[in-house]
C-alpha cells in the first residue's frame, strides 16, 4: 500500500522557528485522546521519514501558509519551501502559499518559484487570513489566473479551528463561496484542504456539483470518533471516488494512528487505493 499525504508539516525549522509548527500542534496540547507523534514532540524529522515509512506514505505535501498578521497561525516562506523539497526530494512536494495582505508580491514570487523542483500547487486560506474574505472575493480572481497559466491546482484551507484560530467565527469556513469559484475557472483542478469542517455536508454537495473540486479532509477523515468524518465518507463512496484525497494534517496526529483509524471508517474497500493514493498522484503529476 502506497500512501500520498496530502498535509504534513514537518519538524523542520522553517515550520518549527516560528508559530507555525506549534499552531499545529493544536489538538495534542489541548486534547487528551490526541498523542501527537513522537517525531513532532521531539520535532525530529529522521524519526518522522521512519513513521512515513512504517505506515507506507511515499509523499508528504507540504502546505504553504502564508497568513500574515493572522492569530498564532504564523507562517512559512516559500523560499523555506523550495530549500525543503530541494533538501528531500524524494519524500515531499509542496504549494506556495500567498499573503492575503499582500496578494500581488505573493503572486510575483511564485512566478518565479514555480517551476522549482518538486512544486505542485499553491496554497491559499482566504478564511483565515488577518482579514477573512470568501473564496469568491474578487481581490482572488489573480490567484486563480495564474494558477491556471501555469496549470497548477490552488489549495484552498478551510476548517472552524483555522478560522478560530485565526480570531474569526467558524462560519467563514463555509464552502459555498467555492463553488462559485469552481463554476467561474471550469479548467482550474482546486483541491479543498480540511474540507471546510465541520460543513462536511455542504462541503460533499459542493464537491458533486462541481467535477474540479477534490475534497481532502485530512484529520477530519482519518481520526476515529471524530465527527462529520461520516459524511465524506458516505461521500466518496456513493460519488467522488475520484475526487477525495487522504490527509493527516502531522503534526496533529501520529501518522501510522491515522492510517488505521482511516481504514476503519467504512470506506469501500474497492476505492480505498484510490483514496490513499491514485487520486492525488494523478492530480499531482506522482504516478
Amino acid at each position: 500500500m502506497q500512501i500520498i499525504d496530502m498535509r504534513l508539516r514537518p519538524p523542520v525549522e522553517a515550520w518549527t522557528k516560528g508559530s507555525v509548527f506549534r499552531t499545529a500542534m493544536h489538538y495534542p496540547r489541548k486534547c487528551i485522546s490526541f498523542k501527537g507523534a513522537r517525531s513532532a514532540w521531539l520535532e525530529d524529522v529522521d524519526i518522522l521519514f521512519e513513521e512515513m515509512d512504517s505506515a507506507g506514505v511515499k509523499w508528504g505535501v507540504a502546505m504553504g501558509r502564508a497568513s500574515s498578521g493572522a492569530g498564532n497561525l504564523g507562517g512559512v516562506s516559500n523560499k523555506e519551501i523550495v530549500d525543503l523539497l530541494e533538501t528531500y526530494p524524494k519524500r515531499f512536494v509542496g504549494f506556495l502559499g500567498v499573503d492575503m495582505e499582500a496578494i500581488p508580491e505573493s503572486l510575483a514570487e511564485i512566478r518565479e518559484l514555480a517551476h522549482s523542483r518538486g512544486v505542485k500547487g499553491i496554497s491559499i486560506e482566504p478564511g483565515s487570513g488577518k482579514v477573512p474574505r470568501w473564496s469568491n472575493d474578487p481581490s482572488l480572481d489573480p490567484v486563480y489566473e495564474l494558477a491556471l497559466e501555469l496549470n497548477l491546482p490552488v489549495s484552498i484551507s478551510l476548517s472552524g479551528l483555522l478560522c478560530a484560530l485565526a480570531g474569526h467565527e467558524i462560519t467563514w469556513s463555509r464552502p459555498t463561496s467555492i463553488q462559485m469559484v469552481a463554476q467561474r475557472y471550469k479548467a482550474l483542478k482546486i483541491i479543498v484542504s480540511h474540507a471546510a469542517w465541520p460543513y462536511a455536508d455542504e462541503m460533499v454537495v459542493v464537491a458533486l456539483a462541481c467535477p474540479n473540486i477534490y475534497v481532502s479532509p485530512d484529520l477530519y477523515a482519518s481520526t476515529a470518533g471524530m465527527i462529520c468524518a461520516e459524511s465524506y465518507v458516505k461521500g466518496a463512496n456513493l460519488f467522488l471516488e475520484d475526487r477525495t484525497l487522504f490527509g493527516t494534517a502531522y503534526p496533529v496526529r501520529d501518522i501510522q494512528d491515522s492510517v488505521r483509524d482511516f481504514l476503519d471508517l467504512g470506506w469501500r474497500k474497492d476505492i480505498i487505493d484510490k483514496v490513499l493514493f491514485d487520486n492525488a498522484a494523478k492530480l499531482l503529476g506522482l504516478a
